[in-house]
């Protein structure tokens, strides 16, 4: 029996057509999987009107029953289309998360490859995001925005939905021991990534990588914050024998060799997203 998992990052609503995408999610929820599904705008001439197009109604173009159900919430990753003018369309639209930024600056914030940290604009759409309760992801800040969206954050729950760590591979879309620390202060949630750049320095990342970034994280924070952001249809660079969820019951018994209990695999593989989100 497949593991239940809840993954904090997954892109097949980018790059899947309605139909497909529609098939993976049911083959996902009869396989006890909920994940974030991810619209990525950065390479979209008109955002808004592309995410109301494509995923009329409903966002995502799926049924009302998926989307409020169990096993969907959606996220947009990339705000650069959003200004004053236009932010109350995208409260409408009720994504359940949102990240400022890819990997580039744009007029929110800076990107994990870019330099610049957070601007005015950025802080307004933070604050009324937030309080709209929409969720702010984390992920592919720099540090100095990271920083500055955490202090506008202060009283909330962290949340970063997919990276590993820097300590056990350098790479600057990793967190390092502050940035993880801040995140475990505020109770909220990280999710390891399967993306191989960010694994190791080697061509193809494999369990023993993954659980290295898993064994980093228990030993000096414990085991209430982590959870897993896979970036399934993100990356082409997964590790062997983690190519889709079917997978983790192979790295299930991996872990549990590794001496992992079972509580502690249920919380990284969905209680603890389950518990703070």
């Amino acid at each position: 029996m497949n593991p239940r998992l809840f993954d904090l990052h997954n892109d097949a609503l980018t790059f899947l057509s309605p139909r497909k995408f529609l098939k993976y999610l049911k083959a996902s929820a009869a396989n006890n999987v909920t994940f974030l599904a991810s619209i990525w705008t950065t390479e979209m001439r008109e955002p808004m009107s592309e995410i109301q197009v494509r995923y009329p109604v409903t966002p995502c173009g799926v049924p009302p029953l998926y989307l409020k159900g169990e096993f969907l919430r959606w996220h947009i990753e990339d705000l650069w289309f959003v200004t004053a003018e236009n932010i109350d369309e995208l409260i409408a639209l009720r994504p359940f998360s949102v990240g400022l930024t890819w990997n580039k600056n744009n007029n929110l914030a800076g990107g994990a490859l870019a330099g610049g940290g957070l601007t005015d604009s950025g802080a307004v759409v933070v604050k009324k995001l937030s309080a709209a309760g929409i969720i702010i992801d984390l992920a592919h800040l720099n540090k100095t925005s990271f920083y500055q969206v955490a202090e506008i954050l202060a009283n909330q729950k962290l949340f970063c939905s997919h990276t590993c760590f820097a300590e056990v591979h350098p790479h600057p879309r990793n967190l390092d021991r502050k940035q993880i620390q801040t995140i475990v202060d505020s109770g909220g949630i990280i999710g390891l990534t399967l993306v191989g750049d960010f694994l190791c320095g080697k061509g193809r990342a494999d369990f023993e990588d993954v659980y290295a970034h898993i064994k980093y994280f228990l030993d000096n924070f414990g085991e209430d914050n982590l959870g897993l952001g896979t970036d399934f249809f993100g990356t082409k660079n997964l590790p062997r024998g983690l190519r889709n969820y079917k997978d983790f019951c192979k790295f299930r018994k991996f872990l549990l060799k590794k001496g992992l209990s079972e509580a502690t695999i249920n919380k990284i593989f969905y209680l603890n997203a389950y518990k703070i989100l």
